[in-house]
């Protein structure tokens, strides 16, 4: 029989996506406002004024709905730049790791520009600066396992009704959440080893080697919760 290769693998995933927000919680010259503010009213209001940024067409609403949201993200992370706490900045701001998204944006941009007009693609990328911006202070204020906990809350009354396993609904929410910054960084892992090697300019270099680790990561994280029992 094959052992898991790794039953705590699922824990640490879910672990180490708490570390920036509890990182910068443990100082009280890192936190900020929105560090103070309960869980539960932070994923509220991030889905209200997502829908409400969905409904609205205004070019000056969306504008100002951008301005304040970079307002927001600004000061969930001036205290840490204030305290030069480096590693709870890097995580949410440093180097390249907005050279993707801004390139989405841009991508995003030109092509609703062509098919739509230029009006309506400012609109667009304003609506998604603006719910960027504002799910980052969000994540960066905010740890995994509060966020888990509020999904589940929430999803109590139908887990109730036997429709779904708030629970489960739950872990998969967090997983989601702690791979896409694990994705990113080991991404630039890879990069700048492959540049180190000089491979830098060849794609395959680069993809095949993150697809690899991946499929491995994504092994892993279904050990671990074989070992819990499954999702059943």
């Amino acid at each position: 029989m094959n052992e898991p290769r790794d039953p705590s693998g699922l824990e640490r995933a879910i672990e180490a996506g708490n570390t920036a927000a509890e990182h910068s919680s443990h100082s009280s010259d890192s936190r900020s406002w929105l560090h103070r503010c309960p869980a539960g009213y932070k994923l509220l209001g991030l889905f209200l004024v997502g829908s409400g940024l969905v409904l609205a067409d205004r070019l000056w609403i969306l504008m100002l709905a951008a301005a304040g949201a970079a307002l927001v993200w600004l000061s969930v992370q001036w205290p840490a730049i204030r305290a030069r706490d480096r590693q709870a900045w890097r995580f949410s701001s440093g180097g390249s790791v907005w050279l993707w998204p801004t390139l989405t944006l841009v991508v995003i941009g030109l092509y609703i520009a062509y098919f739509a007009g230029v009006t309506q693609a400012f609109i667009v990328l304003l609506r998604l600066i603006a719910l960027l911006l504002l799910a980052l202070a969000v994540m960066a204020s905010t740890t995994i396992t509060a966020m888990m906990a509020v999904v589940e809350r929430v999803l109590q009354p139908i887990d109730r009704r036997g429709w779904i396993r708030a629970d489960k609904v739950a872990l998969m929410f967090g997983i989601c959440l702690r791979l896409m910054p694990v994705l990113l960084e080991q991404w630039q892992e890879i990069r700048q080893a492959q540049s180190a090697r000089g491979y830098q300019s060849n794609p395959f270099a680069l993809l095949v080697p993150m697809l690899v680790r991946t499929l491995q990561r994504a092994s892993e994280i279904a050990d671990a919760i074989d070992a819990r029992g499954g999702l059943r």
